[in-house]
């Protein structure tokens, strides 16, 4: 991971009414997906994706319950267009943690549905 530019990213952040968290597995989700942009797309391309994902997660905090219900139970799918990812996430009173962060043709989305 280049200069911990996720890790730092992926920090709890301020959004209004509710505290975004990412869980340890969302971190190296996020860590992963980086890396392996980092090696086939380079730093634009990485840096653009992981922008995109963030950004997602804090709209996510802000909407909350705008977002299709998650194959786990207690959990909410975003789905994003632009990109080929799924940002699974709960949703508590005061705050957002967001699960995973999940490629579209992962085997996770063939189970359960």
């Amino acid at each position: 991971m280049r200069c911990g530019r996720t890790s730092k990213s992926a920090g709890q952040r301020a959004v209004p009414g509710r505290r975004l968290d990412y869980a340890d597995r969302a971190r190296r989700d996020l860590e992963t997906i980086e890396k392996y942009h980092l090696e086939v797309a380079g730093d634009v391309i990485a840096d653009r994706i992981v922008d995109a994902i963030l950004s997602q997660a804090g709209k996510i905090a802000a909407l909350g319950l705008m977002f299709r219900p998650g194959i786990r139970q207690g959990t909410r799918e975003c789905v994003m267009t632009r990109y080929p990812y799924t940002l699974v996430y709960r949703i508590g009173p005061r705050r957002v943690e967001i699960a995973r962060i999940i490629h579209q043709r992962a085997e996770y989305f063939r189970r359960g549905r």
